[in-house]
């Protein structure tokens, strides 16, 4: 009798570790993107206070840790997909071809992106409507860059 209720205790506690992996991996990746964010408006901010404005767009497709003081723990570098294949789960790496940073996790099914394998984020150049109420005031200049989720996370090669 004791062997069964042990059993049964086991496998409560198994399974609210996973839960509770999960929402450690989560929050973990959420807390690494609130970084990505803030050093990229960082950096806008500064090209803006240069007056180098210019030079904002050119960040579109850039690695966002190179403005990390200390990129994330288990981040591999800037890789092709074919030479992450073999990356732990919980490891960052910039995808060179695709221009994305991509968290690779396990394979399963969490909150965060659905059932896909790996999250990926990309730096991408934000621009106003060419049409706009007031026709007569077009966009000078583009709104600036932003860290966006991609949800057609591809790095297979």
């Amino acid at each position: 009798m004791a062997v069964i209720v042990f059993a049964l205790v086991l496998a409560v506690a198994l399974q609210r570790m996973g839960f509770y992996q999960q929402a450690g991996e989560q929050a973990v990746v959420q807390a690494i993107q609130i970084n990505l964010r803030t050093a990229l408006n960082g950096k806008v901010l500064a090209l803006r206070a240069r007056g180098a404005e210019d030079q904002i767009a050119a960040l579109a497709g850039a690695n966002p840790v190179e403005w990390l003081e200390h990129p994330p723990s288990r981040y591999a570098g800037e890789l092709q997909a074919a030479q992450a294949r073999g990356l732990a789960p919980g490891s960052w790496y910039f995808d060179v071809v695709q221009k994305q940073l991509v968290y690779v996790r396990d394979n399963q099914e969490t909150s965060l992106n659905s059932a896909a394998r790996n999250i990926c984020f990309r730096v991408e150049l934000q621009r106003l409507p060419e049409k706009n109420a007031n026709a007569e005031q077009r966009p000078v200049r583009p709104t600036g860059v932003e860290l966006i989720e991609v949800t057609n996370c591809r790095t297979q090669p």
